[in-house]
């Protein structure tokens, strides 16, 4: 079933709906901008955490790509699912951490913001942000080389989605790119139309409460209006968001204050 067909059919977009299409990508390992992009992971900085470790939100992590220093802290958070967002075969022992903890893990490409003309399906990006939307794939990593740029756009997909403006998603976006923000990363993420997933969002309690914007302009605090009702049907849903804002209270506070280079 392809995107398409999901948004008008009466039943819920799953996690195994997401995986079955990930087939269908078109991000090909021999795209010159893949090629040409020779990023690689940060040396750990000994805190025990990834390089730009954020809490999106409870349960929901972006970092740098783990290295074997990283495992033991990222071992505790109990994930249940990786997204890697970077092509290429997983460094053996990163292999080992996955397999031994039971993670559910996807390898999706996204293409660096290097060329104006060559970047990544609006399409491609919303596959991510499906399995984001998911409770049920929480604790939730996902991460690039760096945990810069291809983690931002990630990021701001998702907050475009849950109704942050352009704005505020760049201003996020810079926080955790600085001192290398790329131009083209702003302008992908200005293009990225959310509209397709806002339904999603909305029925899954992923607008307002600890997924909303911070509000800095009350005339401008979200792309959704104030007349919108959030809404679902499905209690377990708020049940489970409840939990891991319980759970993650004290993680979250400390590590959205600064940014580790």
């Amino acid at each position: 079933m392809s995107s398409k067909d999901q948004r008008v059919s009466n039943r819920p977009v799953t996690s195994e709906d997401v995986a079955a299409s990930l087939a269908e990508l078109d991000v090909s390992s021999s795209s010159k901008t893949i090629q040409l992009d020779q990023s690689q992971p940060p040396t750990p900085d000994g805190t025990g955490r990834p390089v730009n470790f954020q809490v999106i939100a409870p349960g929901l992590y972006r970092s740098s790509y783990p290295q074997y220093a990283h495992f033991e802290t990222l071992g505790d958070l109990g994930l249940q699912t990786i997204v890697t967002l970077v092509p290429g075969p997983l460094p053996l022992d990163y292999q080992k951490f996955i397999t031994s903890h039971g993670i559910t893990h996807y390898i999706i490409p996204v293409l660096a913001n290097k060329d104006a003309e060559v970047y990544t399906p609006d399409a491609d990006i919303s596959k991510v942000v499906e399995l984001m939307l998911d409770p049920s794939n929480y604790p939730m990593l996902i991460h690039c080389n760096k945990g810069k740029h291809r983690s931002g756009c990630i990021t701001a997909a998702f907050r475009k989605v849950t109704g942050w403006t352009p704005d505020a998603c760049i201003e996020e976006y810079r926080r955790y790119s600085a001192p290398k923000s790329r131009d083209l990363d702003e302008v992908f993420i200005r293009r990225f139309d959310p509209s397709p997933l806002k339904h999603l969002a909305i029925e899954r309690g992923y607008v307002g409460g600890v997924y909303r914007q911070p509000v800095r302009d009350s005339t401008k605090s979200s792309i959704y209006t104030n007349n919108t009702t959030y809404a679902t049907t499905d209690d377990s849903v708020h049940d489970c968001h409840e939990r891991l804002r319980q759970e993650n209270a004290t993680l979250a506070e400390p590590l959205t204050v600064g940014v580790s280079n």
